[in-house]
């Protein structure tokens, strides 16, 4: 199930995708750039409906200030056609989010995932491939999502709700990117 022709031992693209991509998303984008730093992962974030051309939130800006990363010029975006065509993974933080993506954008279905079904998908297996080939692996066995599986949106709910969305976060991308960088496991901090 190849999601593009070239070179499929090529770095991957990922999209992480929340609502209006200020808190969830770009956290998650900035801290997967940090774990897979100098791997050629290249990550990106958006919103799907998304409010375009908004900073990071202040509470997740926080969090990841305190985790080594800076916030500073992240510009929210919306998901598009064209976003989604230059991605070989997109990674959504709710269902719903998956949901609106698939419907909105069906030839694009094969590529998203649940962000706590991917950490488990990728988690059961037990010799995982590289490149295009891991996606395939994955998605021939995905494990099933669902509501119950979001990760709730911490916007305007205080420090300890960020706090927790960073955690819950970060617990995922110490499972999903080692595997998609090609890169030793790291620990969560």
């Amino acid at each position: 199930m190849r999601r593009r022709q070239d070179d499929v031992e090529a770095p991957l693209r990922v999209l992480f995708v929340c609502t209006a991509n200020i808190s969830r998303s770009p956290y998650a984008e900035r801290r997967a750039a940090q774990l897979a730093e100098n791997s050629g992962l290249q990550v990106a974030s958006a919103g799907i409906p998304g409010y375009p051309g908004r900073g990071m939130d202040p509470e997740m800006g926080h969090q990841l200030r305190e985790r080594g990363g800076e916030p500073n010029g992240h510009v929210s975006r919306s998901v598009t056609n064209s976003v989604l065509t230059e991605t070989d993974l997109v990674i959504t933080h709710e269902y719903v989010h998956r949901l609106r993506i698939t419907s909105s954008f069906p030839e694009h279905a094969i590529k998203v995932f649940g962000l706590h079904q991917l950490a488990d998908s990728i988690a059961a297996l037990e010799a995982p491939e590289r490149g295009l080939a891991l996606l395939d692996q994955v998605y021939s066995q995905a494990v099933s999502d669902g509501m119950q599986r979001d990760v709730a949106d911490p916007y305007k709910r205080g420090r300890a709700a960020a706090r927790a969305c960073a955690l819950e976060i970060d617990e995922a991308l110490a499972v999903i990117v080692p595997v998609l960088a090609g890169i030793p496991a790291v620990l969560s901090d």
